[in-house]
Parts: C-alpha cells; sequence; structure tokens
C-alpha cells in the first residue's frame, strides 16, 4: 500500500470514527443541539472528504516523494485535529444537556414525590383540621362576649400598670423630691472667673 492510499484510507476511517461518535452521542442531545452536532460533523466530512478528493488528484500527477510524505503528513494530522475538535464539541453539548437533564429530573422527582404526600389521607385530613381549627379560632375570637372579655382584660391590664407605677413611686418617695425641688429656689449661675 503506498502512502497516498494509507492515508486516504485512515482519513475515510476518522469519517467513519466521527459518525460513529455522533450516532451514541445523538440520544442524549435534544434536537436543537442534534442539528448543530449535525452540522458540525457534515463540515468537517466535508473538509476531509475534499481533502481527500485532492490526494487523489495529486496521486494522478505524482510520484511518491519527500516532499509529498510531508505533505500527506500534514493533511493526516490536519484532518485528525478537525476530527478531535468535532468530537471534543459534541461532547461539550452532550455535557451542557446532561446538566440540564439531571436537575429537571430533581425537580420533577420533588415535586412528584410532592404529589404524593398531597395524596395521602394523612395529608388530606392534616389539611382539613388545620383548616377546621382556624375556623374555629376565628368563630370564637369574633364572638362578642370573647370581644368583651379581651377588652376587660386590656383595661384591668392598664388600672395594674398604674397602680404599679404608684406603688413605686410610694416606695422611692418621689413625690417628696419632687416637691421639694420645687420649694427649693434655682441657684442662680455664678460666672466663673
Amino acid at each position: 500500500m503506498t502512502k497516498f492510499e494509507d492515508t486516504i484510507k485512515e482519513m475515510e476511517s476518522q469519517v467513519n470514527e466521527l459518525e460513529n461518535d455522533l450516532a451514541t452521542k445523538a440520544e442524549q442531545l435534544d434536537d436543537s443541539n442534534k442539528e448543530k452536532a449535525q452540522a458540525l460533523v457534515n463540515k468537517t466530512e466535508e473538509a476531509i472528504k475534499t481533502s481527500i478528493d485532492k490526494i487523489k488528484n495529486i496521486i494522478n500527477e505524482v510520484q511518491e516523494d519527500e516532499k509529498v510524505d510531508e505533505f500527506l503528513d500534514k493533511v493526516k494530522a490536519k484532518s485528525m485535529e478537525a476530527v478531535e475538535f468535532t468530537k471534543e464539541k459534541i461532547g461539550e453539548l452532550t455535557k451542557k444537556v446532561e446538566k440540564n437533564d439531571s436537575f429537571e429530573k430533581l425537580t420533577s422527582d420533588i415535586m412528584s414525590e410532592f404529589d404524593k404526600v398531597k395524596e395521602t389521607d394523612a395529608y388530606k385530613k392534616t389539611a382539613d383540621l388545620l383548616a377546621d381549627l382556624s375556623n374555629k379560632i376565628n368563630e370564637i375570637l369574633n364572638k362578642p362576649e370573647v370581644i368583651e372579655a379581651i377588652n376587660k382584660a386590656k383595661l384591668t391590664t392598664v388600672n395594674i400598670a398604674e397602680k404599679g407605677v404608684d406603688g413605686l413611686k410610694k416606695v422611692l418617695k418621689t413625690d417628696e423630691i419632687i416637691a421639694a425641688k420645687a420649694e427649693t429656689p434655682a441657684e442662680e449661675e455664678k460666672p466663673e472667673e
């Protein structure tokens, strides 16, 4: 097998490898990303096939020599770079989709479990019980006799507080202090020398 044939075979193998890579990862991609990946693969394949066609034309014109070997090595290396770049980009697309899918799955699982809990008899009974309890508390608090009792309790609390202040004044004899201060004339301010 000549160097030309070897190079062409290697490049065709890379095209097949790229198609297989896309086929395995396409299942993980949504439609938009599948289209992006397919377009990338198509462009890479087109570039490689164009290179193969050019090599075939060169084969018809030139015998193998050192410069041709060098050229073929460069073509093979560039086609490998193109294939690796394309595979990397497809991989990035699949990773983005996997992250979105795992977050959406987690959210969906949590909501599903919450829905299951809401459907249980215990949840329904608890929700009904809390609603009934809230209604009963509101009924009790809105009864006229309860409102009157609450208002009486407020007045009693204020009266007790006022009596406590009066008692504290007696203990501390603040009335005497205030009266004594009122009887004493204010000292005139003396200018400082």
